[in-house]
């Protein structure tokens, strides 16, 4: 039961969650965009804050280097005023404690901040250590298996004393916390429409575009070029479909620290007319469209919005039973999932889509209609405004 102190509060005014992104300064993906329209969507229960970073802070991190000379400040920021998201510029420094303290102080007493609710990078640590100082609900989203990854014993030792609840963007993600943390799991959404669906002409069009025969299959991949995305696995299912079939083309978008390698062991074996890496692309959609199949190779992955995105298009996706892709694949329905290391499997999945036009179609159709069944945009929003707005709540009733 509410106090009179509580109630009067929450009538007074809506509880602000000041929102720390950490998001890299030169990207706008569906990452960005979809906390921009959370924050941007109509809630009577909760008003969000972003801090923004000052894009010449020498802490900003940027996909690619060279936008730093060129952008006035991240590339979501227009994002937010087009949205009529609230926000105010400040930027967490990595190391000075004080400044830091000063700088949250500021903004909760101005604003008078309820909650925190962080994500990437290391402004997280900072939202999430200060917020819990100054007795702020402390709420962390983990997008990925953080805890797999450096200085596991101390994540879990910082976690214990100054994060809250999480939010998981999976139940594999889930999994990896430990049992006593509040946690909760709330997949990814996404828009499930597309810009608009192509003919069979206008996709003939956009292949000879793009510079693709229209009379191939297209086995797509989209995933940075990293260790985890395992893309030397991903070269030898190329090189057995390839000797296998005829007329079958791969194309990995992307970029990242394997990519070289990755093209050099392409050029080695001989296949480079057959496997194309052209780096970061921005007409990603382009290739969904024209594609036959999609594919992911990960370990351990902690969402793979790329698995969405190939759903929404209409394409069955192929991947290993490791990670979060099986929570989005249903097996046989949407696409395969794969015992984990089992390439002679995915190697007969690729095949029995490629030998299957009419298998293509119907899990085509399947997936896009789980994207807006189960995955869509709205429903996510809808899902983390409850629990954000479940949090806050009891964490104000805690001081009543």
């Amino acid at each position: 039961m509410r106090s009179n102190w509580v109630t009067a509060r929450l009538a007074e005014e809506k509880p602000r969650i000041l929102f720390v992104p950490g998001f890299v300064a030169d990207t706008y993906s569906e990452i960005e965009q979809s906390f921009v329209e959370l924050c941007a969507a109509e809630n009577k229960n909760m008003e969000f804050l972003w801090l923004v970073p000052d894009i010449s802070s020498n802490y900003d991190n940027f996909a690619k280097p060279e936008s730093r000379a060129t952008l006035k400040e991240p590339v979501y920021v227009q994002h937010l005023r087009s949205n009529k998201v609230s926000y105010i510029v400040g930027t967490i420094s990595k190391f000075n404690v004080i400044e830091n303290i000063l700088l949250f102080r500021r903004i909760f007493r101005e604003y008078r901040i309820d909650a925190v609710y962080t994500h990437f990078g290391y402004e997280r640590f900072w939202a999430a250590f200060i917020g819990k100082l100054f007795g702020k609900a402390t709420v962390w989203n983990e997008h990925w298996y953080s805890l797999g990854m450096r200085f596991g014993p101390l994540k879990r030792l910082f976690y214990r004393f100054f994060v809250d609840e999480f939010i998981c963007v999976s139940e594999f993600i889930c999994r990896t916390l430990p049992r006593q943390y509040h946690v909760h799991t709330i997949l990814n959404g996404i828009r499930p429409e597309i810009s608009r669906k192509l003919n069979e002409a206008e996709l003939h069009a956009l292949r000879k575009q793009l510079g693709i025969d229209v009379n191939v299959k297209i086995v797509l991949m989209v995933a940075a070029f990293t260790p985890q995305k395992r893309h030397e696995i991903a070269l030898k299912l190329c090189e057995e479909i390839l000797r296998k079939r005829r007329g079958v083309m791969f194309y990995f978008l992307g970029d990242g620290v394997t990519r070289k390698s990755f093209l050099a062991k392409v050029q080695e074996c001989g296949l480079s007319d057959h496997i194309l890496a052209p780096g970061y692309v921005r007409n990603v959609d382009d290739y969904y469209s024209v594609a036959d199949i999609c594919i992911l190779t990960s370990h351990s992955e902690g969402f793979g919005y790329t698995v969405l995105e190939a759903m929404r298009y209409g394409r069955a996706m192929i991947a290993f039973d490791t990670g979060a892709p099986p929570e989005l694949i249903r097996n046989g329905e949407t696409g395969f999932v794969v015992p984990e290391g089992d390439l002679d499997s995915f190697t007969d999945s690729i095949l029995e889509l490629i030998d299957n036009p009419a298998l293509r179609f119907v899990m085509g159709q399947n997936a896009c209609r789980a994207v807006r069944e189960r995955h869509s945009r709205e429903l996510w929003i809808d899902r983390i405004h409850a629990t954000l707005g479940d949090i806050v709540t009891r964490r104000v009733l805690s001081k009543g």
